[in-house]
């Protein structure tokens, strides 16, 4: 038999091969969520969207306890109708108690998961639980693509530094570099918002970043796009718009003693301003009180990060590269007291009319 016959044939054959699945016979998931619960167990809540006749969607959740998440998705499919797939998961929740436990062991099945992309969000509730934040009703598209798009919208032109999945897992296997999460909490029955930073220690949440100061913590660990901070003068208020940010981290070595400096390079533009006018004075003025206001909030925050012994700057991940007697253990015990000096540069670069 000739060659260009025996392909489509094998082609037919294996197609007839593969299991087929009806979408509208499928419950798929869209959005996970997990407790504490009693002992060593642990709540998991999945959302899935249900497609109504007159175009709306009804968001669905189950919830079952288990050991594991093999155990939960178990306990799950005894109570759905129809199969459970997670191929469209787009957004894990952790509820607060649980992330301080560690969440390594639920974060390392998802990545082994073939079924679930290494991009999807994970996220920590504050005041209240994964489980009771997925049971709202936010949006007309279904629970999980609000919460992706709310969460996906502000890492790309908002405070929230980039954060997913592999990125979190990353940071926790490289030896001096901190994990973090977004948190999110319900401000009204179809509403949420981000509420601040997770910052871990290994796997374990234990700080919060509070909201209006992302915007620095974003500046620490991520580039910038579209953020906005109100720099406030003697009598007048200045609206800067980041349009672009980068950071640079420089490791010193003097005398067996290890120092860094932050670099901090901000470009902007001045959206608002409540005084009359503005001059080249003026903006240098605000560019002054900008200067101070990155360097005091980011003096602060790099102080506690020494203070808790978390790194989520990347430090000693900086450190390790040019190191190849690195240690972690000793690094951890010389990181809260190395010098650490962070140096910003503001450039205003519009300030719309100039007098």
């Amino acid at each position: 038999m000739k060659k260009w016959i025996i392909l489509p044939l094998c082609l037919m054959i294996l197609t007839g091969c593969v299991e087929q699945e009806i979408i509208d016979d499928l419950n798929i998931e869209t959005a996970a969520g997990y407790d504490k619960a009693q002992g060593k167990n642990i709540l998991g809540t999945a959302l899935f969207p249900a497609y109504q006749k007159d175009k709306t969607i009804e968001n669905v959740t189950m919830s079952a306890i288990g050991k594991s998440s093999r155990d939960i998705l178990a306990n799950l499919e005894k109570q759905s109708t129809e199969p459970l797939v997670t191929g469209s998961l787009q957004v894990v929740l952790f509820g607060d108690t649980l992330a301080r436990q560690g969440l390594v062991p639920l974060g390392d099945a998802l990545h082994r998961d073939a079924s679930i992309g290494a991009r999807i969000f994970l996220a920590v509730t504050e005041d209240g639980t994964a489980q009771s934040l997925l049971q709202g009703n936010y949006g007309n598209r279904g629970n999980g693509m609000y919460i992706y798009n709310l969460l996906n919208h502000n890492i790309k032109s908002r405070d929230v530094p980039t954060t997913n999945l592999h990125d979190f897992l990353f940071d926790y296997y490289q030896h001096g570099k901190s994990p973090f999460l977004p948190l999110l909490r319900q401000i009204g029955p179809n509403q949420m918002e981000i509420s601040g930073i997770a910052v871990f220690d290994q796997d374990k949440y234990v700080e919060k970043i509070n909201a209006d100061h992302m915007f620095f913590f974003k500046l620490l660990v991520d580039k910038y796009s579209e953020g906005t901070r109100v720099v406030q003068l003697k009598k007048e208020r200045a609206a800067i718009r980041s349009i672009d940010s980068k950071n640079k981290i420089k490791i010193i070595r003097h005398d067996g003693e290890v120092s860094a400096v932050i670099s901090i390079k901000v470009k902007g533009i001045i959206r608002e301003y409540t005084g009359q006018g503005l001059n080249p004075i003026k903006i240098k003025q605000i560019e002054k009180a900008f200067k101070h206001d990155v360097q005091q909030h980011c003096d602060a925050m790099v102080k506690r990060f020494q203070e808790l012994g978390v790194d989520p700057i990347g430090i000693g991940f900086r450190v390790s590269n040019s190191d190849r007697s690195f240690d972690i253990k000793k690094w951890r015990q010389q990181y809260p007291n190395i010098k650490i000096t962070v140096k910003p540069e503001i450039i205003i670069t519009e300030s719309g009319t100039v007098e």
